[in-house]
């Protein structure tokens, strides 16, 4: 494929195959857990899901080759043969020994990346971002160390949550999520992966909660998710479950604010509407009504819901906000079903409060995500 009908999605697809080389190797990288296949027969045909951890360094080593050459970053084959033989030495030693030999396998990777960046700059932009925001999102997995070394001589390290997952890289991957150009994938991937990014930023800020045991198996399918989200273009409102709403009244609280003039007047039309025939209906028993008050309440309320819908008739920037809450509501919802975090820690016993709690948290992180939906149709 020539270097400039290569995609940006396929740009996305070697930096996250860049980052799972790298962690799958890494002798203290994390580990997925393989679906346990049944003793007999031996022949069964595994998923992907299901494939022994060296079948999956190798489909994924060999992807990382092919994406390679595809991008034409592959320096005529020289990345790799290279590749192959280090990693080749890296799997012939030890368990012991390679932690003698990583030191090398990591220089090989930094050195490549920092070619795969110079040259995909010079082509594109867009590429560059592409393949950024892949190996990104990819380490926020791939990238975790052991719990042990989160933290070293007091300060966070570069392979705990806390840092993989932390508001710089948040904001960055947020950045770059912003900068894929429309059609690139679902309209609303981008904005629900930032939701789901500051979600996790709400989960590694609290010490309890991002030592949570489950973590890093939550956070791989997390991470499937995103690539699903991204790479293979599903659509997000597809992770949506039936009858799913949000929580928070928050979107109808701000509504409420944003349109108090018609609501008041709307409120105001029908009290004075309802005195007017409370009044012409109780004439009988309480003697004739002055022509004047039944005039001034029919006038006062019928006037009133004109001025309501004058009001926000002429309000277009008001109709357009509508337009934006209902995106927003929506996006926030997605966001939210696109979401897997631990659950909080909560006292012992408190099952369905720890789910209550969890859920309002993701849905206010949701909300501080730095992207939202592109306006439909946009504002004129």
């Amino acid at each position: 494929m020539p270097a400039s009908s290569v995609t940006v999605v396929t740009a996305i697809r070697l930096g996250w195959a860049v980052a799972e080389v790298r962690g799958r190797h890494w002798p203290r990288g994390p580990r997925t857990r393989s679906t346990p296949m049944p003793l007999q027969p031996r022949d069964v045909l595994p998923l992907r899901s299901q494939r022994v951890g060296s079948a999956s360094r190798q489909e994924a080593l060999a992807s990382l080759i092919s994406l390679a050459s595809i991008v034409e970053l592959d320096d005529g084959g020289a990345f790799g043969v290279e590749l192959t033989d280090i990693l080749g030495a890296l799997d012939s030693r030890g368990t012991a020994s390679t932690e003698t030999v990583w030191p090398e396998v990591a220089a090989f990777f930094l050195r490549w990346d920092a070619r795969f960046q110079d040259v995909l700059v010079t082509r594109s932009e867009a590429l560059a971002n592409g393949y950024l925001l892949g190996r990104g999102l990819a380490e926020c997995f791939w990238g975790l160390g052991p719990e042990t070394e989160w933290t070293i001589d007091g300060a966070v390290s570069a392979v705990s949550p806390a840092f993989l997952l932390g508001a710089d890289r948040r904001r960055e991957l947020s950045r770059m999520l912003g900068r894929l150009e429309p059609g690139t994938t679902h309209e609303l991937t981008p904005a629900a992966v930032a939701g789901s990014l500051e979600a996790w930023g709400v989960v590694v800020a609290d010490t309890a909660w991002s030592h949570d045991p489950h973590l890093p198996d939550v956070l791989y399918e997390q991470v499937r998710r995103w690539y699903q989200l991204i790479v293979l273009a599903q659509d997000p409102t597809t992770l949506i479950r039936p009858y799913a709403r949000l929580a928070n009244p928050t979107n109808l609280v701000k509504a409420a604010r944003m349109f108090w003039p018609q609501i008041v007047l709307a409120l105001v039309s029908v009290a004075l509407v309802a005195a007017f025939f409370t009044v012409v209906g109780g004439e009988g028993s309480a003697g004739p009504t002055p022509v004047w008050l039944s005039s001034l309440l029919a006038t006062g309320g019928f006037g009133a819901f004109a001025a309501a819908g004058l009001l926000a008739k002429g309000q277009s920037a008001a109709q357009r906000l509508v337009t934006r809450l209902r995106q927003d509501a929506y996006t926030d919802l997605v966001a939210v079903s696109v979401t897997t975090v631990p659950s909080p820690p909560v006292p012992e016993g408190g099952g369905q409060r720890r789910r209550g709690i969890g859920r309002r948290l993701v849905e206010a992180a949701v909300r501080r995500r730095l992207l939202t939906t592109p306006t439909t149709p946009p504002p004129g």
